[in-house]
């Protein structure tokens, strides 16, 4: 079992807030009896101008709506203090048991430590309506935070309803936003989207694959293989042109989630991979981006720059379309058409998997040598589930492409404050380690960027997880590239439909 410990607060919130109270009441009284010609006071205790002209006081109580350049972050927290914040989160209302999980800490924290109160909502694309909808009928915000991808947040950013589009910065005003790389491209750009200081990074997805250990073995070449108690254990691919040869010697081992199936996301964000990992030869099929000569950050760097020319082009040229990535990423349904006859095979041909259960359980079976999954560690879910995958391993191929996710907070929300304090607390390296050791899914903090105490949070919690569940610290920062894909999401699970599987 994985434990994380976290230091106690250091003054407890709620006595000291109800000091703040008491010093603001008097201020607030005293103020009131001196204005000249009676002043009026408002709702949050600050004086405003009087008819007869008096001058608002300098000791008005501040708010970050209005003086957040000029706040320290206690004055922050003063003002956050018992606020209830109401917070869009997939898998918070039960949509993934690992990740509500998580979101319980989360509320138990905020509540402990913060006295801030989260109502959560699913994310459905009905609240993502809603979230936009309240800003332009200009009403109160009901949905205060959203946690999501470019895909979902980009429609918010374009309707301006996110705080902070003006640039007042508020993310650089989380004390633990020093723990993120602010040079690293995922954290400034959220597809094509410059994040700007206006959405917080929270954790990333990274595309893992995973296995059964008793028939396979990731530490072998695609095309090794060794004898262990008198059977063959074979070796797995760690590229997509290594699959592509894999799949001819071992046909009907691999196959992907279906793009428009309920596990669409793994099976897009696979598709997705190869846009960015490969690129069009000339003659009508595909090639690798990078030189197979390569080191590991050489072709980190070209991925990164492929999918950011990619992005760019679904974002900022006026010819983008559908139809036009359709013709423009001909080299992917290449890839994807020359894979599909060695793919595992059903009644009508190519089998596509339902969903990650349906996928684990071939694995399971042997039907499967190796699955796609968007988690870097697989221990949470065979802890509570042995039957998950009794046999499970996981690797990361050497060029997986998986993306951020990120914050926002409504610009009609009248709880920013308090939505400030819960992203800085999802920053917390314990919390953010804890994303990891709860859900399997990747923290996005940059450990060269922590203290030797704060580092020794995430590599004590990797190093308790059995060998070959989760991946390495070190393996994320050389293997797990993040790249947002923007619009190209809401145009790829049709494409594939179109080009692939016909």
């Amino acid at each position: 079992m994985i434990k994380l410990t976290r230091k106690p607060a250091s003054a407890p919130r709620g006595k000291r807030s109800a000091r703040l109270a008491a010093l603001l009441l008097a201020l607030t009284l005293a103020l009131t009896a001196c204005a000249p010609g009676g002043a009026d006071v408002t709702p949050g205790g600050a004086v405003t101008e009087a008819p007869g002209g008096a001058a608002q006081s300098p000791d008005a109580v501040k708010s970050v709506e209005t003086d957040l350049a000029d706040m320290t972050w206690d004055e922050i927290l003063a003002e956050a203090d018992g606020d209830t914040v109401t917070f869009c989160a997939w898998g918070s209302g039960g949509a993934d048991a690992m990740v509500q999980q998580y979101w319980e800490y989360i509320k138990t924290r905020a509540k402990e430590d913060y006295n801030i109160t989260i109502e959560y909502v699913e994310d459905t694309a009905e609240n993502e309506q809603r979230f936009v909808a309240d800003y332009e009928n200009g009403i109160g915000a009901t949905i205060d935070m959203f946690w999501g991808a470019s895909g979902s947040i980009a429609p918010m950013g374009a309707s301006g309803a996110l705080w902070g589009d003006d640039g007042n910065g508020w993310v650089k005003a989380l004390p633990n936003s020093a723990n993120l790389d602010w040079n690293a491209a995922d954290v400034l750009y959220n597809g094509t989207m410059p994040t700007d200081g206006y959405q917080a990074q929270f954790m990333k997805v990274t595309p893992a694959m995973v296995y059964a250990a008793d028939k396979y073995d990731a530490a072998l070449t695609w095309d090794e293989t060794r004898a262990e108690g008198g059977a063959t254990v074979y070796g797995l691919p760690h590229n997509l042109t290594e699959l592509s040869e894999w799949v001819k010697k071992y046909p009907g081992k691999f196959t992907y989630l279906d793009l428009l199936g309920s596990g669409g996301f793994h099976g897009k964000q696979f598709v997705t991979s190869a846009l960015y990992e490969l690129t069009d030869d000339g003659a009508g099929g595909w090639t690798a981006v990078y030189d197979e000569a390569d080191d590991a950050a050489a072709r980190s760097a070209k991925i990164q720059a492929h999918a950011e020319e990619w992005n760019a082009w679904a974002t900022v040229t006026s010819i983008a379309s559908e139809e036009t990535f359709i013709e423009k990423a001909g080299y992917v349904w290449a890839y994807f058409n020359e894979l599909e006859p060695n793919l595992l095979q059903g009644d009508a041909g190519a089998y596509y998997g339902a969903d990650a259960y349906d996928m684990i359980s071939r694995v399971n079976a042997g039907d499967l040598a190796v699955s796609f999954t968007t988690c870097v560690s697989i221990y949470p879910k065979t802890q509570s589930d042995p039957s998950y995958l009794p046999q499970g391993r996981l690797y990361l191929m050497e060029t997986s492409v998986g993306y951020p996710d990120f914050v926002v907070v409504s610009k009609n929300s009248a709880r920013k404050a308090a939505a400030m304090t819960l992203c800085n607390l999802l920053m917390e390296p314990e919390a953010n380690a804890r994303v990891t050791a709860v859900t399997g899914n990747a923290y996005n903090l940059d450990l060269t960027k922590l203290s030797p105490d704060e580092r020794a949070i995430f590599e004590d919690m990797m190093a308790g997880f059995p060998e070959g569940t989760a991946a390495k610290p070190e393996e994320l920062a050389l293997y797990a590239h993040n790249v947002s894909s923007g619009a190209i999401a809401g145009w790829i699970g049709t494409a594939w439909d179109s080009q692939v599987v016909k």
